[in-house]
């Protein structure tokens, strides 16, 4: 996903820690009413490596990142 208004990103790789129904179940339930639907503050994009949460707030991202501590944050590259 390549969206100019969501720029910061919250990676979370699929794997050890998160590698349960109940855990992506906490991050998601989590999110939904910390942040609400996606399409305001942020949207998701989900492959088979990992998912990543794209905030349109730094601050926002900041806050993901603390709360699910296994999370990495990157940003989204500048195509100009």
């Amino acid at each position: 996903m390549q969206d100019p208004n969501f720029p910061h990103g919250a990676q979370i790789a699929w794997g050890r820690s998160y590698d349960t129904i109940t855990a992506w179940d906490d991050i998601a339930t989590w999110g939904v009413e910390f942040f609400g639907l996606p399409g305001d503050r942020y949207v998701t994009d989900i492959n088979i490596n990992d998912m990543t949460w794209w905030f349109r707030d730094p601050r926002d991202q900041t806050l993901f990142v603390l709360r699910n501590g296994l999370a990495r944050c990157i940003q989204l590259e500048s195509t100009t």
